[in-house]
């Protein structure tokens, strides 16, 4: 692949010329060909002509056999090599074009990320690039966010990942149009567009015949399968055309030979290692084939559902799984079409729902039907439970999950009533929920893949997109989609509100804080709301309610669900890191109103405490009986918010803005601020740093517990406090201000503390 340099040092001088020299052949051998003197035959002769005269003659013997033939064929080579003379001229004028606006993106990507202090190396990896003291001289330099960094590092990619497409497409062209030695090929490229679309027709036709091997495939041959697929997943021509020419239930049985063809072997090593890469590119392919509104995928999509409760089967083989369990196992990666989804999710569910009296255990996991579809076995994806793959899938559609949750199944014709699909896959206790499939340790995998589709839903991205963005709420649609987002979230808070419920959808906890990190505005604005007196109390204004479009999730719930959260580890380090960062933000947004940002400050104390307090209070149950393990964790929570840096942000007031921070429990979440950036003039500087404290140390009494825990109080205090300080030395406080202020501040952390506390030195 292109890196850097390579394109940026590109010199396009000789492929200019190339394109020139080309365009001129191609008119010399048009002339030569069909008319217009091509000085070799003579004034005005021309290949045709040859053809025409020796058409016309009266020939005799063997000149009318053999050299007749000969001098027509010998015209006709004429306008072979005309095409193909004008398919490479062709194919160099587009790649020149192309080459050019790649280089041209890239030099202007690279020069406009400079200028905000990012450096893009050789290889394309973006780093913070801070001048020295001396070289910024009194300038203030903003260092760049790790939110700048990746974007940054994501666009360069972009670029150079289409320049390498252009090249690839280009010299697999003139490759092809050299082929022949001896003779004028029949193949022809209107340009290079025209030539990548013939060049995915022929590696779909490829990979289709491969694919009809089935589990016959060799290693060798798999491996080829898995190039070509790999190289085109993301092309619609050769996704179409591969997902077509299987047809709905030739992808489904191609998957079950390959994967299980039965008998007891099950591929194993390497075989299994590529299986997981065919796996994950067959799946991106058929993702984007899905997305093509064509009459064709339609028809494939409709028959892919319809073979949902067929058995797919193997010949020789009676044992088979469903054609859903299939279909969802190739539906983890990639962006699949949301009609398709919703349509298929529905007819899965009633599916299931109509088969109830079995259990979804006995309905997916039959042991008289065993299968192994998933690579490499005992990996993250989800096992044979086809709803978890597809709850996957829409962990990937935030637009397809969030329609999902807000629909329904069922069919109120019979005993199958109908019911929300939130009742029927978040609400364990409902009597006509879903009993989800639990393994061999008794544990149910696919609460993972239920909170993935839930962070979609309400996040409004992926949840594993490496550089997520709050969604925009500029047009109406975008509005409603973020009121409906935010409707979801209550729903979410107001169900996992103890740690009893969390803890009985084992694996869902990391995607519940990243939720309540990417709406800590809304549950801040929620939990100033003490006796109900929000409304009187300019609550709205200073939170921006309506810009922000923020929803009261009740100040019971809100707190309850914090609480729920904050007694975990991953999930604490996760809220309270995005609480600081928000806490901050309000305060910049009251301007230079000091009185407002006060208040809204220690609004942010409070949180600070009821979050603290809450992790105290599991830490002191959890090790109540273990003392190492106790105070070794009570150190490490000191680690946890070691924020050395602070929170410093600063811009313009508005809504939409967003930072993204990297945290232990998640890659990335989307922090909505309570401002609006200008340009890129939210400037933030956020270090967390968390350390691996005491590995090596024992502790064997009660009076350093307490030490512990002291020393990871002060920490929480002293972190908590930080937006605080800040704004009062950005803002000139006395010190009569600041000592009123830090007094207050301490009552609010209390308050908040109190919120959640019971003896969090419990057993000691």
């Amino acid at each position: 692949m292109l890196n850097v340099s390579q394109l940026t040092n590109l010199r396009l001088a000789k492929l200019q010329t190339a394109v020139t020299d080309w365009e001129q052949m191609t008119g010399k051998l048009r002339a030569l060909a069909t008319g217009g003197g091509g000085g070799v035959v003579g004034e005005g002769i021309s290949a045709a002509d040859l053809k025409a005269r020796a058409e016309a003659a009266d020939w005799r013997g063997d000149n009318a056999t053999v050299t007749k033939s000969f001098v027509t064929k010998t015209a006709s080579e004429f306008n072979d090599v005309v095409t193909e003379a004008q398919s490479v001229h062709s194919v160099l004028r587009d790649a020149l074009a192309a080459l050019k606006r790649h280089q041209e993106d890239l030099r202007t990507t690279i020069d406009r990320w400079e200028k905000k202090n990012v450096y893009i190396n050789e290889q394309g990896t973006a780093t913070s690039a801070i001048p020295s003291g001396a070289a910024a001289g009194n300038a203030k330099i903003a260092a760049p966010t790790q939110e700048d960094v990746d974007r940054a590092a994501a666009e360069v990619a972009k670029i150079l990942e289409a320049a390498d497409d252009t090249d690839q497409v280009a010299a697999r062209a003139l490759r092809k149009l050299a082929q022949n030695k001896y003779d004028f090929g029949k193949t022809s490229y209107q340009g290079l567009d025209d030539a990548g679309r013939k060049q995915a027709i022929e590696d779909a036709d490829l990979a289709v015949k491969l694919a009809s091997k089935g589990a016959e495939l060799t290693d060798a041959e798999l491996k080829r399968f898995n190039e070509i697929v790999k190289l085109q997943s993301d092309n619609p021509v050769f996704a179409e055309r591969f997902a077509t020419k299987m047809g709905p239930e030739g992808t489904l049985q191609f998957w079950r030979g390959l994967a299980d063809p039965g008998h007891g072997d099950t591929p194993t090593g390497d075989r299994a290692k590529i299986l997981a890469t065919v796996q994950d590119n067959l799946g991106l392919t058929l993702a984007t084939a899905s997305r093509l509104d064509t009459p064709a995928m339609q028809d494939w999509k409709d028959g892919v559902i319809a073979a949902g409760d067929d058995r797919i089967k193997h010949p020789g083989i009676m044992s088979a799984p469903y054609g859903y369990q299939v279909m969802s196992s190739l539906m983890t990666k990639g962006t699949w079409d949301k009609a398709f989804l919703n349509s298929y999710g529905t007819s899965l569910i009633d599916f299931e729902r109509d088969n109830s009296r079995l259990g979804a255990d006995w309905l997916w996991d039959n042991p008289g039907h065993p299968a192994q579809l998933n690579y490499p076995p005992g990996s993250t994806k989800p096992d044979n439970d086809p709803v978890a793959g597809f709850l996957e899938a829409l962990g990937h559609n935030p637009e397809a999950s969030l329609e999902f949750f807000n629909d329904s199944n069922g069919r109120s014709s019979d005993d199958h009533e109908i019911l929300s699909n939130w009742d029927y896959l978040v609400d364990k206790d409902n009597k006509d929920g879903r009993e989800w499939p639990v393994d061999e340790d008794g544990k149910t995998t696919g609460y993972t893949n239920l909170g993935h589709a839930l962070e979609s839903a309400t996040l409004g991205y992926a949840y594993d997109d490496k550089n997520p963005g709050i969604p925009p709420t500029d047009t109406e649609a975008q509005k409603t989609a973020r009121d409906e987002r935010t409707d979801l979230m209550e729903r979410v808070v107001d169900h996992y509100k103890t740690t009893d419920t969390i803890d009985k959808q084992d694996g869902i906890r990391d995607s519940l804080a990243n939720m309540a990190a990417g709406h800590i505005d809304s549950l801040n604005y929620s939990t100033a709301n003490w006796g109900g007196s929000g409304e009187l109390s300019g609550r709205d204004d200073r939170f921006g309610a309506d810009r922000n479009r923020l929803h009261d999730f009740g100040s019971t719930e809100g707190e309850n669900f914090l609480k729920a959260l904050a007694s975990d580890e991953g999930s604490y380090e996760t809220v309270s890191t995005a609480q600081q960062i928000y806490g901050s933000s309000v305060m910049t947004a009251q301007g230079d109103d000091v009185a407002d940002a006060k208040r809204v400050g220690l609004h942010g104390i409070k949180m600070h405490g009821l979050l603290d307090e809450a992790r105290f209070e599991s830490i002191g149950k959890e090790f109540a009986e273990v003392k190492e393990d106790r105070n070794r964790e009570l150190e490490k929570q000191g680690a946890w918010r070691d924020f050395a840096a602070g929170a410093v942000i600063g811009g313009a007031a508005g809504v939409g803005a967003a930072v993204v921070i990297p945290t232990g429990a998640a890659a990335a979440i989307a922090v909505p601020l309570a401002f609006e950036t200008v340009g890129g003039a939210a400037e933030t500087q956020f270090a967390t740093q968390t350390m691996d404290w005491l590995k090596d140390r024992e502790f064997d009494n009660t009076d350093e517990a307490i030490e512990g825990i002291g020393k990871a109080r002060q920490t929480g205090e002293n972190n908590a406090m930080t937006p605080l300080l800040n704004y009062a030395q950005a803002h000139g406080m006395s010190p009569d201000d600041v000592w009123d202020l830090s007094q207050e501040a301490e009552s609010q952390y209390r308050t908040g503390g109190g919120r959640t506390d019971t003896d969090n030195t419990r057993g000691w």
